[in-house]
């Protein structure tokens, strides 16, 4: 029954692209591109929303290497909240306020973190449970 199946597909198949291959297009339409005075072409410095979009995605990716237990998560999160505050710079955008808020609350987290693991290792108590 698969056997049918799967020869049933690959002649389904090559039956289609045959079909298309058979029948030449020898029409072809004219098209005309009209160029208006009022078209707001974007621009780098218009579409600052590159600045939040890399906030964000710096954010994200300080998150990812929380996960994966890497210290470069700190360079990350630096990195977001300064996208974030050049995306307030030049026009603030919802992904900017998020990458920055992100960024901040995140690398404050970590960074606590890093000093109480640091204190913790210098104590030399070590762990203790009673």
């Amino acid at each position: 029954m698969m056997k049918k199946l799967i020869l049933l597909l690959i002649t389904l198949t090559s039956f289609i692209n045959v079909c298309y291959a058979s029948f030449p297009v020898t029409e072809t339409q004219q098209t005309e591109i009209i160029v208006s005075a009022n078209a707001e072409l974007p621009t780098y410095r218009s579409g600052n929303s590159v600045w939040g979009i890399l906030s964000i995605l710096s954010a994200a990716l300080g998150i990812l290497a929380i996960v994966l237990s890497s210290p470069i998560s700190l360079l990350f999160f630096l990195l977001a909240i300064t996208f974030g505050a050049i995306g307030f710079k030049h026009k603030p955008n919802a992904l900017a306020v998020i990458g920055f808020i992100l960024g901040v609350l995140f690398f404050l987290i970590a960074a606590l973190a890093l000093v109480l693991i640091f204190i913790f290792l210098s104590n030399g108590d070590g762990l203790v449970i009673m």
